[in-house]
């Protein structure tokens, strides 16, 4: 989704010219003739949303819920890479292995904000791929 910055602040321009209320209006609201218009000329026009961070917010690009989502995922490939290490080191990898590796990595990802944890998720991501990779080529028929 592309976001176009409106940081426009000027004033909205007075109308050029001026109506009079209609009758039935006007009576409804007490107003007899010109009504006066030194309080709307005083209201200036709203300022645009200024500021990256809160484009991002209103993006959903980062914040807490986009860090935690990350950091869930993280945890998830941590983990199968874990059982995978143990299972090497005992009885051997199995299916249910390239499974947990392979559910892992299917879940997608946003960017959480934060450089740092993006950068160590796509070196997880890296890892369990090749892992998952290795586990395929074997239990392939030779």
């Amino acid at each position: 989704m592309k976001v176009i910055s409106t940081s426009s602040t000027s004033a909205s321009a007075p109308p050029s010219g001026t109506k009079p209320a209609a009758e039935g209006f006007g009576e409804l609201l007490n107003i007899s003739g010109a009504a006066p218009r030194a309080a709307a000329s005083a209201v200036s026009g709203a300022a645009g949303v200024s500021g990256i961070s809160t484009l991002m917010a209103l993006q959903g690009i980062g914040g807490p819920e986009a860090r935690a989502r990350a950091l869930r995922k993280g945890r998830r490939l941590l983990d199968a890479l874990d059982r995978l290490q143990l299972a090497m080191l005992g009885d051997g990898p199995t299916k249910r292995h390239l499974n947990l590796l392979n559910t892992a990595l299917a879940d997608q990802r946003d960017p959480s904000g934060d450089f740092g944890l993006d950068e160590t998720l796509n070196w997880a991501e890296v890892r369990a791929a090749v892992e998952a990779a290795k586990l395929e080529r074997a239990s392939e028929p030779a």
